[in-house]
């Protein structure tokens, strides 16, 4: 049996996700990597090596004048985080060329600093976010312009990779994901309704369990608020 590490790297969805953000890349677009604690975003991030362009890694708890400098010190340019010089850093980096940056951890910036994101993102220099659900969320809400630039790729845990194989007769993987999905991350109440998803279907002699049977059982469970 191959080690977890091989399996990662050989996961179908993460090597199809890694192929749709160097396609972004490449043509200065940017992406939005979701996923709850544990889904792997971070590791998914440290598997970009993109051909011809320098990954510019961004820590996400800086205010927007650090963040700037720090992109810039990155690339070896002799800067001070000061909030004056801001218009002046951000100039310099949308003028970039063959770099990318990539933020992890996106749910911690700052709100003040996505509409300078914004700016970088027009100009072409493509930006890699990693964050939890709530990171879509807030750009759905307050900053719609930004997330229609984003191409939104959803990572889910190994663990549910795994069930998508193993049930994969069984279970539609749309339904599992809309399953895991519904129970924001509860693996038991997870394998709990996969397990009385299958047994609906082998009580109403179906083939296997589709997305419309899925939802009758994800329709019952309680609102979280």
């Amino acid at each position: 049996m191959l080690a977890r590490k091989e399996l990662y790297i050989n996961d179908d969805r993460r090597r199809a996700y890694l192929s749709a953000t160097y396609s972004r890349i490449y043509r200065g677009k940017s992406v939005l990597i979701e996923g709850d604690y544990g889904a792997g975003k971070s590791r998914f991030l440290n598997l970009l090596k993109p051909k011809k362009r320098q990954v510019i890694p961004v820590e996400s708890l800086f205010n927007i004048h650090e963040t700037l400098a720090s992109i810039l010190k990155k690339l070896s340019h002799d800067v001070k985080p000061t909030y004056r010089r801001t218009p002046e850093y951000l100039e310099r980096i949308c003028n970039l060329k063959s770099h990318i940056i990539v933020i992890d951890e996106a749910n911690d910036l700052s709100p003040k600093i996505w509409p300078f994101l914004k700016r970088i993102i027009d100009a072409e220099i493509p930006v890699v976010f990693a964050g939890l659900p709530k990171v879509r969320a807030f750009l759905a809400g307050e900053h719609p312009d930004i997330l229609s630039r984003l191409k939104v790729l959803i990572l889910y845990p190994i663990v549910v990779e795994d069930l998508i194989l193993e049930y994969k007769k069984k279970i539609n993987s749309e339904a599992i994901e809309q399953i895991y999905m519904a129970v924001n991350g509860d693996m038991r109440k997870f394998e709990e309704i996969c397990v009385d998803c299958m047994d609906r279907a082998k009580e109403l002699k179906y083939t296997f369990v589709d997305l419309n049977l899925a939802l009758e059982f994800i329709n019952d469970l309680p609102i979280i608020l």
